[in-house]
């Protein structure tokens, strides 16, 4: 492989592992915000932030953008749908009935969901070692999230709340997999942005809506910098981030690196929440990071937007 190649994969890599840890922070500094904002508004926000920051970036471009959504905005309302505000609305409705142990098992559904739905979609077997690592980064997520003990998973419960952020997984899955079909005429930033204004236009009335029915929201330092944060950071560079990975290595491999998420989940409560890590931790955090970087090591052609051809399958 040239060395062009093997930087350009090793940067996708980078960008794919930094996206976890954005995603990863989110767990914590949404669940400090949600006594006080509820998740629609959360939503809202968190895209708005986003829209607010991208518009003077793109401003060059809002010929382009317009030409995008008269030409190609069925592909974007989708994208938008599956992995935008919709998406994070879901996750945040879920996240309030739920806890965070079951969000980060449900997390670690993803790349399964993505392998599946690849399955059927690009009549795409999955490869062997993509099979291995994932069964191996899966049981460090079980180790992790069960605390060592492992009859602890028999004893999770499922709510309303968990079948909903079940219901988004599967929705990013499939966002995961339609990436790689955006629109190409627009820049990364300009595609996000496209989204969060779609996103922003679905989403607003019914955080308007929710809004009113909770009385009105108190929105202090700490929830403003708490929504900067998620919609600056670990909403908009994560997304950017994310869809420069997908593009490069698949998003089946993508997908295998989310299993890293609940790995620097573990390390911020750690840090920020004044939690201990124990040897469990430690034994989980080699095994995800282990079954990711096997499930990534054979250089196969990634999924296009393209059927596959037979020489691919």
């Amino acid at each position: 492989m040239p060395s062009s190649n093997r930087r350009t994969l090793a940067l996708a890599y980078l960008a794919l592992i930094c996206t976890t840890a954005l995603w990863g922070s989110i767990g914590v500094v949404s669940r400090a915000l949600m006594d006080t904002i509820p998740p629609l508004v959360m939503a809202a926000a968190r895209w708005g932030v986003a829209f607010g920051v991208l518009l003077p970036l793109v401003w060059r471009e809002r010929r382009g953008i317009a030409r995008a959504l008269a030409r190609d905005w069925k592909r974007l309302l989708f994208l938008t749908l599956v992995g935008g505000a919709p998406q994070t609305a879901l996750v945040f409705t879920g996240l309030a009935q739920s806890t965070a142990i079951n969000l980060g098992l449900l997390n670690s559904t993803i790349p399964v969901l993505i392998i599946l739905i690849s399955w059927g979609w690009h009549a795409r077997r999955p490869r062997r070692l993509e099979g291995i690592g994932l069964v191996l980064s899966f049981a460090g997520v079980l180790l992790i999230l069960a605390h060592g003990q492992l009859r602890a998973l028999l004893h999770l419960q499922f709510n309303a709340g968990d079948l909903i952020m079940l219901g988004a997984m599967l929705v990013w899955a499939i966002y995961t997999l339609g990436l790689q079909n955006r629109p190409q005429s627009l820049s990364l930033f300009a595609f996000v942005f496209v989204m969060a204004m779609m996103g922003e236009l679905l989403t607003l009335p019914l955080a308007a809506l929710q809004w009113v029915h909770a009385g009105g929201v108190h929105l202090g330092t700490r929830e403003l910098l708490g929504l900067l944060y998620i919609g600056a950071l670990a909403t908009l560079v994560s997304t950017a981030l994310f869809s420069y990975g997908v593009e490069r290595v698949g998003a089946v491999r993508a997908g295998i690196l989310i299993h890293l998420m609940p790995v620097f989940s573990s390390l911020f409560a750690t840090l920020f929440l004044g939690e201990r890590l124990f040897v469990y931790h430690a034994a989980g955090f080699v095994l995800v990071a282990g079954g990711a970087i096997l499930g990534c090591l054979r250089p196969e052609p990634v999924l296009s937007s393209q059927a596959p051809t037979e020489s691919q399958r």
